[in-house]
């Protein structure tokens, strides 16, 4: 049966990926300058799992992973949420600073 594929053109990959990347420089710069410990580890973790997250491309799962191309699917998708959760933990982490 197998995962749905994410079939966006390398050009597509491409955007989400320096889209994603500029988010996560500037959240790294702002945090080194104004950020303190309790948004600082979100930020960290945030920047780990959106480098596995837009570095898994379909591409790189075709010719690394062939014979496992469900299981790196997962791992992209479970980088994708563990981004996700650590922006808006983030986020929340930086409210309740500046609240």
């Amino acid at each position: 049966m197998g995962l749905p594929r994410w079939n966006f053109s390398d050009n597509t990959e491409r955007k989400i990926r320096i889209v994603t990347l500029t988010i996560v420089m500037v959240i790294l710069v702002y945090e080194k300058f104004y950020g303190v410990s309790t948004t600082q580890y979100p930020a960290m973790y945030l920047c780990v799992f959106s480098l596995i997250a837009t570095f898994m491309t379909n591409a790189v799962q075709r010719r690394y992973f062939t014979y496992v191309m469900e299981y790196a699917q997962v791992f992209r998708i479970v980088a994708i949420l563990m981004t996700v959760a650590f922006f808006a933990i983030w986020l929340l982490a930086n409210y309740e600073r500046f609240a």
